[in-house]
């Protein structure tokens, strides 16, 4: 299935940009620098948390839908939030393919920000707002790069497919109803996942998978075992507080060795292959001081280095806290017995942790400890691999080492962030590339998120040597 009335015919004769030397793609992503902040000012404007923002979500998929519009694309929205679709197909022998999401993570506290989450500003070499970096900056980025190599060849030397989902730090329930109706459309010779980056002189990593993550709710109050709404804390000595059930509860799954204590979780877990330890024990370059300087800490879990915290981040499930919240918030001092509390947590999975077995041991565990009236959902998403031997990988990896020389290139089996790839996994071979450089101070998921000017250009020339090469 396609979409659109037809294929293009192809230029009689080829160039191929292999005779283009890659600094004049530079040059040329340059030149797209203008373009690039203009549209990435129109998508930032559209606040798109899901499912908080109906709104914003639509009027931003639309903004999308033109982008492509104008860019030759045939486009297709599905779903609400709406997955923008966009295709063009040249009649070429390879297709490439892009995931992205123009969702974004909450802006949480604003007075964190030094501007609006919700305008695109630069200051000092980068641009600042939400989505600047995940994922609607990269999304446009991956467009350019095309417009980019057709500019310089006459042509597009592939089939191109956008999947552009409005969900994905929500789950990805459109994406998997998408795929599911539209198998046809999710075949590809390569996917580009998010982001295609690499910087000259910056340490590159190579994430042909990812972790899976479930995102978990846990609840707990009201009557008959709490009050119906907040109590005074007078009466602490006889009335139960949800506050301290939901402690004690969510205390259960992590010990003071910050070892995870879910029964029967260790049993889910895949051992590391031969390939995924040498991959570690390859690994050139210093992400623990890179994680330390962009966070201002000065120690990891544990005290984790090296091999183990090389492992605890590509390799290992990990449980983290999102947020807790029970009765008294804010400055204001109030004395008050909560009725009800609730934590927000995600755990993020390795492969064979399926999300649903996870939640069944869960409530298992709990309940085993008495734990029966805490109230429990979740819903996420499995992990995925590529094989790092796929000629895709390859290629991105050769390419990567040409633009990130004389830096190190790393190939990991899985890169510690999560998305929807399962979905993708039967269908095309995937992989994200970034580098030291976009992971430097960019408060992804935090206030005052950035992409640094330079790393978007460098991901527009990325991609369109990527489109050449394929083809």
């Amino acid at each position: 299935m396609h979409i659109g009335e037809g294929k293009a015919v192809r230029a009689q004769e080829e160039v191929s940009v292999c005779d283009i030397p890659y600094s004049e793609l530079l040059s040329r992503a340059n030149k797209l620098k203008g373009e690039f902040q203009r549209l990435l000012h129109e998508a930032i404007r559209y606040p798109t948390v899901a499912p908080r923002d109906k709104k914003g979500l639509r009027e931003c998929a639309d903004a999308i839908q033109r982008q492509f519009e104008h860019n030759g694309f045939k486009v297709i929205q599905w779903g609400d939030p709406p997955i923008v679709y966009a295709e063009r197909d040249v009649g070429a022998k390879k297709t490439l393919m892009c995931y992205h999401h123009y969702d974004v993570q909450s802006e949480g506290d604003l007075r964190l920000w030094k501007s609006s989450p919700w305008k695109m500003v630069v200051r000092e070499g980068r641009m600042f707002g939400r989505g600047a970096i995940d994922n609607k900056g990269p999304c446009i980025g991956s467009l350019l790069g095309f417009k980019l190599v057709e500019d310089a060849l006459g042509d597009l030397p592939v089939n191109v497919r956008f999947v552009v989902e409005g969900e994905e730090e929500w789950g990805s329930e459109i994406l998997a109803k998408f795929v599911k109706k539209h198998r046809g459309l999710m075949k590809a010779d390569g996917c580009v996942w998010e982001l295609l980056s690499a910087t000259k002189a910056s340490v590159t990593e190579i994430c042909p998978g990812m972790k899976g993550c479930l995102g978990i709710s846990m609840t707990v109050g009201g009557p008959p075992g709490f009050p119906k709404v907040d109590a005074h804390s007078a009466y602490g000595g006889a009335i139960p507080s949800a506050a301290w059930r939901l402690i004690w509860a969510v205390n259960s799954l992590k010990n003071s060795d910050d070892n995870i204590t879910i029964d029967g979780l260790s049993g889910l877990i895949r051992q590391p292959t031969k390939e995924d330890m040498a991959a570690l024990r390859n690994y050139r370059g210093d992400i623990g001081q890179k994680l330390k300087d962009s966070h201002g800490i000065d120690r990891f879990l544990k005290n984790k280095k090296g091999l183990d915290l090389l492992k605890a981040l590509y390799l290992e499930p990990s449980l983290s806290i999102n947020g807790l919240e029970s009765g008294c918030q804010g400055e204001i001092h109030s004395t008050i017995i909560p009725a009800k509390a609730t934590a927000k947590l995600d755990l993020r999975l390795v492969p064979d942790m399926s999300s649903e077995n996870v939640m069944k041991l869960l409530r298992t565990h709990l309940d085993k400890r008495g734990f029966a009236d805490i109230g429990l959902t979740g819903s996420g998403y499995d992990a995925a691999k590529t094989p790092v031997t796929d000629p895709f990988v390859e290629l991105v990896v050769q390419t990567a080492k040409e633009i990130a020389a004389p830096a190190p290139v790393n190939t990991m089996s899985l890169m510690p962030g999560t998305g929807p790839a399962y979905l993708f996994e039967p269908y095309t071979p995937f992989c994200c590339c970034s580098c030291y450089a976009d992971m430097d101070k960019t408060y992804a998921h935090a206030a005052n998120e950035n992409w640094p000017i330079s790393c978007m250009v460098n991901s527009i020339a990325f991609v369109a040597r990527i489109a050449e090469q394929l083809g």
